[in-house]
């Protein structure tokens, strides 16, 4: 029966090929063993850096009809069961994406819940991929899974795409209740030499109450070398008794990557956020120096990573040592 069912199987999958149409589900796991050492208190900590647990689900039944869900179980607040959570926003969160692109021609309409519109290339990391001894404190500190809609226009030579979104606000709990939202512009432009990606977004904290959010992100190639420089207009966030909200100011953040090798990179980052404008968060940095290496032959399934790095703020040192793998499943 079986030998019988094969030809009709075989026959069903080049049809959906020929359709553009797939689904793959990936187990994606992170595990860091992070010590650190504070100047200022003199005493050794420890801590399981960004060990992360993730399921993610991607697929498409034509050539004009895709998806993405990602969430996760687990991370450095512990174990999520899938109840927990599932229709927040803010930092307390379960599922991180969860989307539908409906694609015409040169134009994609977007569905579902998303990354916010804004940051530089620094937010194009995934979770599974950031290094907290580098990150800015805007990366740190947003709540960047929304719920809303999108619109992407690409030019026809596909180096060049616009955007325009609407999505809940991070300073809501719940996003269908808060009544409050989030409102980004964005331009994206890849050439042979070099990478682009400006925004503007209008974050709503209260009615008529917006942070207004501008990022700049410039990336260059040489070789086996990429440069990249993102600039936002903000400090990060300030947390004080009376609100949490976007801190005026001013953060750069540069990063000096070298691969010789797609099994190997090295990199040096350099992370600035300045004075804030009200005089509650002080000019700190973040300096850091991170290995990855992928051992698998043709692979990139299994990462192996190292980073040491200092933070200003809290006058610390920290070491990482950790191991990433993602297990693929296609479906059809």
């Amino acid at each position: 029966m079986i030998a019988a069912l094969l030809p009709c199987f075989l026959a069903h999958s080049q049809e959906a090929d020929n359709l553009g149409s797939y689904a793959e589900v990936k187990l994606v796991s992170r595990l860091d063993l992070n010590p650190t050492y504070s100047l200022g208190e003199a005493e050794m900590g420890f801590d399981f850096g960004n060990s992360i647990l993730c399921t993610t689900f991607e697929g498409a039944a034509s050539e004009n009809f895709s998806w993405f869900i990602c969430n996760h179980w687990l991370n450095e607040e512990g174990y999520k069961w899938p109840w927990q959570n599932l229709g927040r926003s803010d930092e307390i969160n379960w599922l991180d994406y969860c989307y539908a692109d409906f694609s015409f021609g040169n134009w994609t309409f977007r569905l579902g819940k998303d990354f916010i519109n804004t940051g530089g290339f620094e937010c194009d990391d995934w979770d599974w991929d950031a290094y907290y001894a580098s990150t800015s404190s805007f990366y740190d500190g947003l709540a960047s899974y929304q719920w809303g809609g999108k619109i992407i226009y690409t030019l026809p030579s596909e180096t060049n795409s616009f955007s325009l979104q609407m999505v809940s606000s991070p300073y809501g709990e719940h996003p269908f209740s808060s009544g409050l939202w989030s409102y980004s512009l964005g331009w994206n432009a890849e050439y042979d030499y070099a990478s682009f990606k400006c925004s503007y977004s209008a974050m709503q904290y209260d009615k008529g109450d917006f942070d207004h959010v501008v990022a700049i992100g410039q990336q260059y190639y040489y070789s086996d070398w990429t440069f990249t420089w993102d600039c936002f207009n903000n400090s990060g966030y300030y947390d004080t008794d009376s609100e949490y909200r976007l801190a005026k100011g001013f953060s750069y953040a540069f990063r000096l990557q070298y691969a010789p090798s797609d099994s190997f990179d090295v990199q040096l980052r350099y992370t600035q956020m300045d004075k804030d404008k009200n005089g509650i968060l002080p000019r700190h940095y973040k300096l850091a120096a991170i290995a990855q290496y992928y051992p698998l032959k043709d692979s990139q399934d299994l990462r192996l990573h190292a980073a040491a790095g200092y933070d200003s703020l809290l006058d610390s040192f920290s070491l990482m040592i950790g191991a990433k793998y993602e297990f693929s499943f296609r479906l059809w």
